[in-house]
């Protein structure tokens, strides 16, 4: 992993305190970075969120849409967005208390995951 990757990751998650988990993965769902104010399973997060990019993926190409760019997913309790690019994943979630934050945090979170492809 490279020491750039973590050093704009952890100034971008210390940067959103609303964010409760900032996990950053390959296209295939591989951990590359991940950080969340609990213990989760931050493999299956990334490889689930993989999964939801791809079948998001099909129904773009059903509905004759072009490509995925993010994903948002409102949940009692909370928000998780997944931003997609080419090569990688971004997945940063929230509780109900930032819902205000929501867009902002959700175009934060595209500035960033473009800052950082080079390193996937």
């Amino acid at each position: 992993m490279s020491e750039k990757l973590v050093k704009a990751a952890t100034e971008f998650r210390n940067n959103i305190p609303e964010l409760e988990g900032l996990l950053i993965g390959k296209a295939d769902g591989t951990e590359l970075w991940s950080d969340s104010l609990r213990d989760l399973n931050h493999e299956f997060i990334l490889s689930s969120a993989s999964v939801v990019a791809r079948a998001t993926k099909k129904l773009s190409e059903a509905i004759e849409k072009k490509e995925i760019e993010s994903i948002d997913i409102e949940m009692k309790g909370g928000y998780a967005s997944i931003i997609i690019s080419k090569k990688g994943l971004v997945v940063g979630f929230y509780g109900e208390d930032a819902r205000a934050q929501h867009a902002i945090i959700k175009k934060n979170l595209r500035t960033f995951a473009k800052s950082i492809e080079k390193f996937f």
